[in-house]
């Protein structure tokens, strides 16, 4: 899924709640329609429909926890703040997991075809997200151009991803209640929610693996190494000395400290012009990184 957690602009807050209300909404209909009728693809969609809801809560909150804070208690927290959301829609996402391949496996035993006046209340719900998510998906990818948030970013992808999941949904049910004079059709129920359940394990697991994984400090990569030492390269005129470079990477965040020194004559106007161009140029070249240059 979908977490990195960066500051954003009163614009990304907005895009996030209208996210929020819309998958509410989403989730009460999905509940509804549940209840009213016999369908596993259905249970699925509503077990994913709630982790898409959980996911965009935890940023929500985030984001409101990260805006209520002050700027230094957040440069080496905000990475971990991050995986441990992602890591408990893991957890929520196993659970789930589970949940509807025991339906699946139940419904490929005894098989019927499905029913309830809630199928008709999912086709009309899918239908209309799809269109939902396909706006709020096209709105966050502007957001994410426009401010360079790695948060938009991620809620663009996973509001795409809800908008393809609408659209199987929708295609599933229609194919079961159209096919219903094909003996064959009683499977098709079951084998869809096996292929949404297959896309919740494949997302757990890189949740899994990349949250865990950002949890612990670490040296940047390699790449990251070779664009500090290049830019440092470039404005080799601009210091006297390089005393130190210091780098470190948590959760997203990358944070760069460099300690140069500069000749006596040099005014401060222009030390500080040169630190800033070389700031700039690091944080262009390093996505979501912070850099701070120290004179010694």
């Amino acid at each position: 899924m979908f977490m990195s957690l960066p500051v954003s602009s009163d614009d990304g807050g907005a895009s996030t709640r209208a996210a929020l209300i819309a998958g509410g909404i989403d989730l009460l209909l999905t509940l509804g329609a549940l209840v009213a009728a016999h369908s596993t693809v259905i249970l699925a969609d509503f077990c994913k429909t709630l982790l898409e809801f959980v996911a965009v809560v935890l940023a929500w909150l985030t984001l409101r926890r990260i805006h209520r804070g002050t700027h230094h208690y957040f440069d080496y927290g905000v990475g971990k703040l991050e995986n441990l959301s992602s890591l408990l829609v893991g957890l929520l996402m196993f659970l789930c997991l589970g949940l509807i391949m025991s339906s699946a496996v139940w419904g490929m035993l005894h098989p019927s075809h499905i029913s309830g006046v809630g199928i008709w209340v999912s086709l009309a719900a899918q239908a209309t997200y799809a269109v939902i998510n396909t706006r709020l998906a096209l709105r966050s990818r502007r957001l994410a151009r426009t401010q360079n948030s790695p948060l938009q970013k991620a809620q663009a992808g996973l509001f795409l991803t809800r908008a393809i999941g609408n659209g199987f949904i929708l295609l599933s049910l229609s194919l079961s209640s159209l096919l219903v004079a094909y003996s064959w059709s009683i499977y098709i129920d079951p084998v869809a929610s096996l292929i949404i359940a297959a896309s919740i394990l494949f997302a757990a697991l890189g949740i899994f693996k990349n949250s865990t994984l950002d949890l612990l400090d670490r040296t940047l990569e390699e790449e990251h190494q070779i664009a500090i030492l290049r830019s440092l390269a470039n404005h080799f005129d601009s210091f006297a000395e390089l005393r130190d470079i210091r780098s470190r990477r948590s959760g997203s965040q990358v944070f760069v400290e460099i300690v140069l020194g500069f000749a006596p004559e040099r005014t401060a106007g222009q030390i500080e012009a040169d630190a800033r161009k070389l700031k700039t140029e690091l944080e262009r070249e390093i996505s979501g990184s912070r850099v701070t240059i120290a004179i010694a």
